[in-house]
């Protein structure tokens, strides 16, 4: 009974888990969210009896509804902190199985919550859990409302069955998942409030300030996932790296005081077409698989590119500062095929007016820009040149480092440059643009990407938010158009590019992830059809097909023995035995006390079960009660329909009174 109490808190528990998986949540909220999980469990631990405080339980419930609505906090998390509070105070209350249903009842509410948020793994296996736990509590109240009929000392629950019970709903769901038309919901991500993770970490943006101080965390949130069209060898995989080696998101051209923000009035990316691939692919083609991200930019490389999205997949729009976007910003990652034409210029028309004066402001200005400029490249230099040789100047005179030690200065790119002489991307490339449009060249920074690790393992590269990247983009009127120039020193290798144990485990761990969204959450109505398709041509071929007559011959003999092995099994025998298995032997549920008996008096041939126990009792005659309820409960079980527990249990006894 003990067990029992314990198992009522499964289900409130594998609803957290199945929450905190979806990394919706910050640590703070998931906290918050056990405590009064974890303040339930004390109370069983320690045994305390809180009937008495019924009353002031519930008004502390009542008490942090109250709390949260004066707090305005967000209505999803309050809804669940209230269920967490409500499981929590029913578990401390005295409980019958009614209120034990409450409890199973409210933590599915709270496995709910989330459940249409997600369609990860991780989720997937918190989910089976959960299907786990909620069977194994609803066997435990049943069997404990039949044993109530029942005399004799109550059993365990058959908690074995819950596996199978388990397997069968994963079945069945797979099948329902397989056949059931697609349904593309609209639900999008959680608010942007909820999101985990606490202070200020890597990722893409569309500004770029460089104030806010304190050190920048590595985010692996998975941006993007690059799948090559075919199986690369070493020296393909090398020029794929080359030619994705920057993923632009947005160019942020206005410079207002010292920060950089998207011009509303930014051309169009160039060179981007829509149409279908067809048989020729140019040098490098790949499938994008890009993470719903709340900015929803689509990150692209330089170069002449086409597009291919495939049917059903969110469309996709130009947005703000040549980027591309989504319309929707859905769940689901979006796969976009990229068959692109290799191109270091993003072609524009000569620069004037306006245009131009935009490309040259400083803003507030940085004298020490200019003045570290003309120091690095002094005299007349053309623009290629000029940004080549500044660009390598800041890559070896200065460290790379997301500790932001100039964070907090009152000028932090001043400081950067005349004291710390270390920063992040955004510090390289701000000094960079700063400088170039100091010496009359158009510049400006870009946000993207740097192409990520090769997961072997999965065969694709992994782009994070941690490779989240800042260059610069300057016009080259020689060349017609924008050359990139990153001045930003090499980043440290990426957690998934070690040869530990623990980097070996990540790549696994995303490529099964990624495998799981590609194969299964995005099976779609065309899969549907195909998978229909190749049914019924394999069922075609089998109409073609004639068994000649050896085949049937031996197929209708197997058939035959099939069904006289499964008759001689469940045909009924002699008295005192449960099924034509051979005896007492072969009968699982004494197999305890035929084990103990076996040296000393075994089972003969073709002896009924009341036979054989007749023979022990002749044996020891002090034992005799109880082999003749032994023998009453084994003949109910094989005519009375009755459960073989109380038979299971008995023989267990009598095994050990044999061994004494």
């Amino acid at each position: 009974m003990r067990t029992a109490r314990w198992l009522d808190h499964l289900p409130p528990w594998l609803g957290w888990g199945a929450i905190a998986s979806t990394g919706a949540y910050a640590p703070g909220q998931m906290v918050v969210l056990a405590l009064p999980l974890l303040a339930a469990a004390l109370a069983e631990w320690r045994g305390w009896s809180l009937a008495a405080w019924r009353r002031r339980l519930e008004l502390a419930a009542l008490a942090a509804l109250l709390l949260q609505l004066v707090l305005r906090v967000e209505l999803l998390s309050m809804v669940m902190n209230t269920l967490a509070v409500l499981c929590a105070v029913r578990l401390c209350l005295p409980r019958g199985i009614p209120q034990r249903r409450q409890i199973l009842l409210m933590g599915f509410l709270l496995f709910l919550t989330t459940a249409i948020t997600t369609s990860e793994l991780d989720f997937l296996i918190w989910s089976t859990a959960w299907v786990a736990g909620s069977a194994a509590v609803l066997l435990q109240l049943n069997w404990e409302k039949s044993a109530q009929l029942r005399r004799g000392a109550l059993q365990a629950p058959p908690y074995a069955r819950v596996l199978g019970w388990t397997a069968g709903a994963l079945v069945l769901a797979s099948g329902f998942f397989v056949i059931l038309p697609r349904l593309h919901v609209g639900f999008s991500r959680l608010p942007a409030g909820n999101q985990a993770g606490n202070g200020a970490r890597s990722g893409l943006s569309d500004v770029l300030d460089l104030g806010g101080g304190g050190p920048i965390l590595a985010s692996h949130e998975v941006a993007l996932r690059i799948l090559p069209a075919t199986s690369l060898s070493q020296v393909q995989r090398q020029h794929y790296r080359e030619t994705l080696g920057l993923l632009r998101g947005f160019t942020l051209e206005a410079l207002y005081g010292r920060r950089w923000e998207i011009n509303p009035l930014s051309p169009r990316r160039a060179r981007l077409q829509w149409t279908g691939l067809g048989t020729f692919l140019p040098p490098v083609t790949a499938d994008f698989y890009v993470s719903p991200a709340l900015n929803g930019v689509i990150p692209l490389p330089y170069g002449a590119a086409d597009l291919d999205l495939p049917a059903g997949s969110p469309t996709v729009r130009a947005g703000p500062g040549g980027s591309l976007v989504r319309t929707f910003q859905g769940q689901r990652a979006m796969a976009l095929r990229i068959a692109l034409t290799p191109d270091p210029v993003e072609p524009e028309p000569p620069l004037r007016g306006g245009r131009l004066a935009l490309l040259t402001a400083t803003g507030q200005g940085t004298p020490s820009a200019r003045d570290w400029s003309l120091q690095a490249a002094p005299g007349a230099v053309a623009p290629r040149e000029l940004a080549e040789r500044l660009a390598g100047a800041l890559r070896t005179r200065f460290r790379y480092t997301l500790d932001n030690p100039s964070g907090t200065a009152p000028d932090p790119l001043e400081d950067f440059l005349e004291h710390s002489h270390a920063g992040h991307c955004e510090y390289f490339a701000s000094a960079l643009a700063l400088m170039l449009r100091y010496r009359g060249v158009p510049a400006r920074v870009v946000n993207g990407y740097r192409l990520g690790p090769w997961i072997e393992e999965g065969g694709y590269f992994l782009v994070t938010q941690a490779e989240a990247h800042s260059w610069v983009e300057y016009y080259d009127p020689a060349s017609g158009g924008w050359r990139v120039a990153d001045p930003t020193p090499p980043a440290p290798p990426s957690a998934f590019a070690d040869d530990t144990l623990l980097s070996a485990l990540a790549r696994w761990g995303d490529a099964v992830r990624f495998r799981w969204d590609r194969d299964v959450v995005r099976f779609s109505d065309e899969d549907q059809m195909a998978g229909a398709s190749w049914a019924m041509d394999r069922m075609a071929a089998l109409g073609r097909w004639r068994p000649g007559t050896g085949t049937g011959l031996l197929a209708g003999l197997a058939l035959l023995g099939a069904l006289a092995w499964f008759g001689l099994r469940r045909r009924p025998l002699l008295p005192g035995t449960l099924r034509a298995r051979g005896g007492p032997g072969r009968i699982r549920e004494l197999r305890p006390l035929v084990r103990r008996a076996r040296r000393t008096l075994p089972p003969l041939e073709h002896e009924t079960v009341r036979a054989w126990l007749g023979r022990m009792a002749g044996l020891r005659p002090h034992r005799a009660a109880q082999l003749e309820r032994l023998a009453r409960e084994a003949d109910a079980a094989a005519y009375g329909r009755k459960p073989a527990g109380q038979l299971k249990a008995l023989a267990r006894d009598e095994a050990r009174h044999w061994k004494r």
